[in-house]
């Protein structure tokens, strides 16, 4: 067999091989991307979820009905971190300084999170 035709028999076999392979991909991205979207819409439609932790006061913006916080986890919901929070009603800020050691129980719906209660602990 000649030179030539071994290395074109080669560089069909490799773009046989390539296009097999992206075929392959293109089906496992398909059906990943089904999956995490079964499992937004599944997240979504399962209603409201809440959770309960403790955390610091780090700023309280009344104006905005804002107040940012560093938590501990709240399982199923969130890892710990510091993070701004809307809160259901700006009445519930009243009181409030940085620094103040905080209750507070969240409320998830959809992509939201606010914080529907709070209360301030002893130092």
């Amino acid at each position: 067999m000649r030179l030539w035709k071994v290395v074109v028999l080669l560089n069909v076999a490799l773009a046989v091989g390539l296009a097999l392979g992206y075929l392959w991909w293109a089906r496992d991205v398909r059906a990943l991307r089904a999956e995490v979207a079964r499992l937004r819409a599944e997240a979504t439609s399962s209603g409201a979820q809440s959770g309960t932790a403790r955390g610091i006061v780090r700023t309280v913006l009344p104006k905005l009905g804002a107040i940012y916080l560093t938590h501990e986890a709240l399982p199923g919901l969130m890892d710990a971190m510091t993070m701004g929070f809307e809160v259901d009603d700006p009445r519930l800020l009243e009181g409030l300084t940085p620094g103040d050691p905080v209750r507070f129980t969240v409320q998830r719906e959809g992509e939201r999170i606010r914080i529907v209660a709070i209360e301030k602990l002893a130092r």
